[in-house]
């Protein structure tokens, strides 16, 4: 790293400053922007009560009918909730996603000798009362569950089985269906913690941002210095980086005005907007002369860029200068 910085290094790091920290910006922006459509998502869902089918398959419970959107969105929340280290594990978001991941998934409809085969291998044997914890004590469906079964002869045909099967069918789905839309997807549960999370994620958002271009600005000032202690901060680097932030939509709208028709200013590449912002702010808020603003965020653009995009900058900005 040169022992003086020269003005040109100044403007040099100012650009890659502002570079920076507009990339990790947008990432961020990109992440808080996302978490709020997934939440409108879901709560778009949830305005009506999900309502979802019970199957059996092999000897396994497997329930279907799930909206798409719904499953998506709660996966696309949950690499949100990872990203922003939101703990995950003791949360309504993660016992949707265990559900929809336990149980979700698409069976055939079931023929009469599978049910009874299945009756025979899972009703028979209770094992459906000890996957759901039924109590057959404590609850109504389990009381009528027993009475279904004690009513059923010992030597009971296939038809009577059957009926037995799917009168147990449908006590044990709606009852299912009760259980997980109550404690899993009713918005009082999911959404009250959705929108919560994403309120606190939108605050620490604002917060980080100062924090983050302080962090840029130390790091792009002594990433090359091999002295122990960091450099003095020049004062120019800091008004420029400040200045081009703080009338960013200012300038950005008075570079739009000299821009090709049909042509916008988020078309450009972010370091093309980047040396545009520095060179416009330069002209309008500084003493700087126009010609050496101009001639500098040239060169800016042969030193980040190429000689197509150094003459792009020089045409733009001469034609602010006319105005």
């Amino acid at each position: 790293m040169p022992k003086k910085l020269t003005q040109h290094d100044i403007r040099q790091r100012a650009v890659q400053t502002l570079y920076s920290f507009q990339v990790q910006r947008e990432m961020s922006e990109d992440v808080i922007k996302n978490f709020r459509y997934y939440v409108g998502k879901i709560e778009t869902v949830l305005e009506r009560t999900p309502r979802f089918e019970v199957e059996y398959q092999d000897d396994r419970i497997v329930i279907r009918g799930f909206q798409k959107r719904f499953t998506s969105s709660l996966s696309k929340l949950v690499e949100i909730y990872d990203i922003l280290g939101i703990d995950l594990d003791h949360s309504a978001l993660y016992n949707a996603v265990a559900f929809v991941r336990d149980f979700g998934g698409y069976t055939k409809k079931m023929r009469d000798n599978e049910a009874l085969e299945l009756f025979n291998g899972v009703f028979a044997n209770l094992n459906i009362v000890k996957f759901f914890s039924i109590d057959f004590e404590e609850t109504p469906v389990s009381n009528k569950v027993l009475e279904y079964l004690r009513a059923l002869p010992k030597e009971a045909s296939p038809e009577q089985a059957f009926e037995t099967f799917n009168k147990v069918f449908a006590l044990v789905h709606e009852n299912v269906r009760e259980k997980y839309t109550v404690e899993f997807f009713k918005p009082v549960t999911l959404m009250i913690e959705l929108k919560a999370e994403l309120e606190k994620a939108e605050v620490k958002h604002q917060a980080q941002e100062k924090a983050l271009l302080e962090k840029t600005e130390q790091y792009v000032l002594n990433y090359d210095n091999e002295d122990p202690l960091d450099i003095e901060t020049p004062v120019y680097f800091t008004s420029l980086i400040d200045g081009v932030l703080e009338h960013q939509e200012t300038l950005e709208n008075q570079i739009s005005e000299h821009l090709a028709k049909n042509w916008s200013f988020e078309r450009l590449t972010l370091i093309e907007r980047v040396i545009l912002s520095v060179g416009a702010f330069e002209i309008a808020y500084t003493e700087t002369p126009d010609v050496v603003a101009v001639n500098e965020a040239i060169e800016l653009s042969k030193d980040f860029s190429d000689v197509k995009s150094s003459r792009f900058v020089n045409g733009v900005l001469t034609n602010l200068i006319k105005k």
